[in-house]
């Protein structure tokens, strides 16, 4: 990859969290202008953005995976990164119990660390 194709890649990785952030700011004007958006009446609305927010680590192991073509510790810790965010997104939509589901993250924390040990598919040559 040269010079030009790496910034090419570095200026469009930003592109879906910025339509996101466009989006939520055009839902906000239109409920303000009077146009109603049914989703933004929904209870618990904002919990889809913390949902939503998982799309970047998920982005980031998709595009890991396709440079190296093999599942690495930096692909496992991104997904296991929007588990984690996506664990978090349910327990408010569901309204699960954070009292009954506290073990889930400590689990995750040991999948996380299992992840940082796990073989590289290059000498550490990370996102």
């Amino acid at each position: 990859m040269n010079i030009r194709e790496s910034r090419r890649a570095s200026r469009t990785g930003g592109v879906v969290p910025a339509l996101l952030v466009i989006a939520v700011g055009a839902f906000f004007l239109l409920d303000n202008l009077g146009i109603h958006i049914g989703f933004l009446y929904l209870q618990d609305w904002w919990a889809w953005l913390i949902m939503a927010a998982a799309l970047a680590p998920l982005t980031t192991a998709v595009q890991r995976y396709r440079k190296v073509g093999v599942v690495d510790g930096v692909v496992l810790q991104s997904v296991f990164n929007a588990a984690a965010i996506v664990m978090v997104a349910l327990m408010f939509l569901l309204h699960l119990s954070w009292r009954q589901w506290w073990p889930v993250f400590v689990i995750y924390g040991g999948l996380c660390m299992l992840a940082r040990n796990w073989k590289s598919a290059t000498d550490d040559t990370a996102p």
